[in-house]
């Protein structure tokens, strides 16, 4: 089971291997391939315990060997090796009582979906790239567990800050069109509100002004005007929200959240009437927070989102999060592909969703703008295990020294110091595993390999707001560890 998965089989059966084992029969080709492969050792030197059943332990340490962790690197013990499957594979084994046929599916479809060590794509992709499978096979396969039977109906905000991309570029304007291509009718419902910007390149929404519309048969539906409050203060985002939930209930909720992006530290939006005053990551979280909301789905339509301390913030409001560590073309998400699936499949699981979001993006950059890209799909539930895993690390050298030795994300873009988080940390495996857990979907263009899916905030260069930025880290929820954790690395 173990070596199919794997995709080893006629490698296995090709192979002339031997193992010291006097208890095997036949068996014996595979065992001699695992063992020689480091996947198993036996019960002792010369038994291989093969009429014994199989423990939990035992299969999550086959497991984490088959994702390139290992015993000997220390990355796990076989004591550990559930606990740590279970960051590894996203999944709480922990309290499982007994190890049967459903707990093994259940680990190998897992495992299908995870990324090995220190790499991008995950196993089945691996798998399917190196034709042990094909993808089609490997998307039916998926198309087993991507349906979800208790959604008929999905309402999608989007929160539009259009500042000069929309005033200067008209990129809003042509994300509407993407909207409309995508032909949302009664299974999608689709709501914007708009704000943020001096000017607009449409005939439905008004130069200067906040409004709410509803997109229905190709065009927009006015449904409020003049909105006071500015797009830059939360509570006009949390009237949004408890407004759309009145509008268009449903039973999936999605959260675009358009426009600028600065990353942990510079918040999202740049409001343009406003004098480019930005949301605090802190004060978005507060805002869904209040609306009594909570999202299968938020997407940061810009730049330098991607970070742990978003997704901290962020981890009682949804339960997936889509965002780039670093900067993205002007054009944005591409609408149409996505917006058109659930439409035609209104039981499209939330995952799959994610992934037409993170593929159609990827393309559609490459094509428009010919700029490398990176995007991830976070799990949000994993996100207290990644700050955990920083929180107990141990450092050789401070982080400072690693930012210095790393490249700077949106270095045109970004306002404080943020780096690829698995690049500065990465010979940690407990943050490796809990990084790899959360951001389990990662789409980089070609040529551009070096991105984990998610960033880290390390104060490196702009210091003279320290107590401001310890601030802004307590608001999103982190502990006084973690704060003393990142702080307390930098050089003298």
């Amino acid at each position: 089971m173990m070596l199919r998965l794997w995709g080893k089989e006629d490698e296995v059966l090709k192979s002339t291997y031997k193992n010291p084992f006097k208890d095997t029969g036949w068996e014996s080709r595979y065992v001699s391939y695992a063992y020689s492969k480091g996947v198993v050792n036996g019960i002792n030197e010369y038994s291989f315990g093969g009429n014994r059943p199989t423990t939990l332990n035992q299969y999550c340490s086959m497991v984490l060997r088959v994702l390139g962790y290992s015993e000997t690197k220390g990355d796990f013990t076989y004591e550990t090796a559930v606990s740590f499957a279970s960051v590894v594979l996203g999944i709480e084994l922990t309290n499982e009582r007994e190890f049967n046929r459903g707990t093994l599916a259940k680990i190998s479809s897992h495992a299908l979906n995870t990324r090995p060590k220190n790499q991008i794509a995950t196993l089945g992709e691996t798998l399917s790239a190196t034709d042990v499978f094909t993808a089609q096979d490997l998307n039916e396969a998926r198309s087993l567990w991507e349906q979800d039977k208790n959604v008929g109906s999905s309402t999608i905000l989007i929160y539009a800050v259009g500042s000069d991309l929309e005033s200067q570029q008209g990129r809003l304007t042509d994300d509407l069109e993407e909207v409309f291509r995508g032909q949302p009718k009664q299974n999608t419902k689709i709501l914007i509100q708009t704000g943020g910007t001096l000017k607009y390149h449409n005939k439905y929404m008004t130069d200067g002004a906040s409004e709410r519309f509803e997109v229905g048969d190709g065009q927009l539906k006015k449904h409020e005007s003049h909105i006071q409050t500015a797009a830059s203060d939360p509570k006009t985002l949390k009237d949004f929200l408890v407004w759309g939930k009145t509008v268009a209930p449903s039973e999936r909720y999605i959260l675009i959240l358009w426009d600028h992006g600065y990353g942990t530290m510079g918040g999202f939006g740049a409001d343009e009437l406003n004098e480019r005053k930005t949301m605090k990551v802190s004060e978005l979280s507060k805002a869904i927070e209040s609306s009594d909301m909570y999202f299968d789905l938020i997407v940061f339509d810009a730049c330098l989102m991607g970070t742990v301390e978003t997704a901290y913030a962020l981890r009682n409001h949804g339960k997936y999060l889509i965002a780039s560590e670093d900067s993205t073309p002007a054009a944005g998400l591409y609408y149409t592909t996505w917006i058109g699936a659930m439409e035609r499949n209104p039981q499209i699981s939330t995952e799959r969703v994610g992934r037409l979001i993170l593929d159609s993006f990827t393309l559609h950059s490459g094509i428009e703008a010919k700029l490398q890209t990176t995007m991830s799909m976070m799990k949000l539930s994993q996100a207290g295990s990644l700050v955990k895993a920083i929180e107990n690390a141990v450092f050789d050298s401070p982080l400072t020294d690693l930012a210095k030795n790393s490249e700077l994300l949106g270095e045109n873009d970004g306002i404080f110091d943020q780096y690829d988080l698995i690049e500065i940390m990465g010979k940690s495996s407990e943050i490796t595993a809990a990084a790899q857990a959360l951001a389990f979907e990662v789409r980089n263009s070609a040529g551009y390999n070096n991105r984990g899916g998610v960033a880290l905030y390390v104060p490196n260069r702009k210091t003279s707001h320290i107590n401001e930025m310890k601030e802004e880290l307590k608001a999103m929820g982190l502990s006084s560890k973690y704060i003393k954790t990142i702080f307390s690395q930098q050089s003298p």
